[in-house]
């Protein structure tokens, strides 16, 4: 069976993380995933799969030397301080696989933007030696093309939506009824619970943005609704997002439910789907969300949230707002309507189109998916 070295944010109880490796398992059955992680051991142990120390560059080029392929999935360009592998290492795990004649793909990836002259300079060398590139939102394509790096670019989706349809144990959840059918049929339009769940991901959080969030949460707090706090990792993983939740719980000043971490994205549709909205720090959260049939409200944390919430036509608020604006967010997003199932589906498709590229580059051009491409949008870069 061939290998492929699978690197990107990987941990081994990140709802996301699961998701995308739940993904690649899916698409590529054929393959075995040797999973560049933070934590190697525990991620053997929870995903039964081979593994290399992401905190050891030269470990995963030396790993990407000798598998048969290697991805960079649901991975950000110039992501989170301390982000695994970084970019570069990156550029040295691709050309790595090059010089051995190994396809090399970019799944679902992100920018930031910001970049230095250095950081340009590596993202070029990163996306021109790549044989396969999908980014997942438009902004970054936009961040990209501002680093001198030449286009056309694939715009796909998250590679964790693919897993999101197999792990919703309940099928598609039912969105909240339609109100304005509801008065037209004469009914009572349906009450959504006042209850708000926040969903924290400390390295996506920037730090300014905990006091207003606070105060946000204190006062709708104050206003009867209620809150729930849920780390995104357990504590053993990442401890500041438990930090961070025990300090926006002393900010709303008075006792607030924490709830565990997702262990995948589908399950969110027994652990969140009877609030009346989440708060969405990062974009896993905001899929999440969205196969529980959730309102969301994005903060914009992160680049590719944006474009998402954009896609499922949910509130963005950003970053640097006021705690009054992010408040009345929140409020706003109890009687907002979820993403509609169509989004979503159109989200899952987008994903699966990746996938399918990426089956047909392993392939060497001989899977019979390629009359079946339906192709993804294209954005073109400067051009030189």
């Amino acid at each position: 069976m061939p290998s492929a070295l699978l690197a990107g944010h990987f941990g081994p109880s990140g709802a996301g993380e699961t998701a995308t490796l739940g993904a690649f398992r899916r698409a590529l059955p054929d393959w075995t995933p040797i999973l560049a992680s933070s934590d190697p051991a525990a991620s053997a142990a929870a995903h039964d799969c081979p593994t290399v120390d992401a905190r050891r560059p030269l470990s995963v080029v030396r790993a990407a030397a000798r598998a048969d392929a290697s991805v960079l999935a649901g991975w950000s360009i110039g992501g989170a301080e301390g982000a695994r592998p970084g970019l570069r290492t990156a550029v040295a795990l691709v050309v790595a696989a090059k010089l051995r004649g190994r396809p090399t793909a970019l799944l679902g990836i992100s920018a930031r933007g910001g970049r230095s002259a250095w950081e340009g300079r590596l993202s070029r060398r990163l996306l021109g030696a790549a044989d396969l590139v999908v980014l997942r939102d438009e902004l970054s394509a936009h961040h990209l093309e501002a680093a001198g790096v030449r286009g056309p670019f694939r715009i796909g989706a998250d590679p964790a939506w693919l897993d999101v349809q197999d792990r919703r144990a309940g099928g598609r959840p039912e969105p909240w009824r339609d109100r304005n059918r509801d008065r037209r049929e004469g009914e009572e339009p349906e009450q959504r619970p006042r209850r708000v769940v926040v969903a924290i991901e400390a390295r996506s959080c920037p730090d300014d943005l905990v006091a207003l969030l606070g105060d946000a949460l204190a006062g709708l707090a104050a206003d009867e609704v209620e809150i729930g706090l849920q780390p995104w990792h357990a504590a053993a993983i990442d401890w500041r997002d438990h930090g961070l939740v025990a300090e926006l719980a002393g900010r709303i000043g008075r006792p607030v439910p924490v709830l565990e971490p997702l262990p995948n994205l589908g399950a969110a549709d027994t652990t969140i789907a009877g609030a009346g909205a989440v708060v969405a720090l990062g974009s896993h959260a905001l899929i999440a969300a969205a196969a529980a049939g959730v309102p969301a409200v994005a903060v914009a944390c992160e680049p590719a949230i944006a474009d998402l919430a954009r896609r499922l036509d949910q509130p963005l608020v950003a970053a640097d707002a006021s705690a009054a604006e992010v408040g009345a967010a929140i409020a706003a997003s109890l009687d907002r309507e979820p993403a509609q199932p169509n989004a979503v589906e159109g989200q899952i498709a987008t994903a699966e189109e990746g996938f399918r590229l990426l089956r047909v580059l392993l392939s060497e051009g001989r899977s019979d998916e390629v009359t079946e491409l339906s192709g993804l949008p294209l954005r073109r870069g400067p051009q030189r």
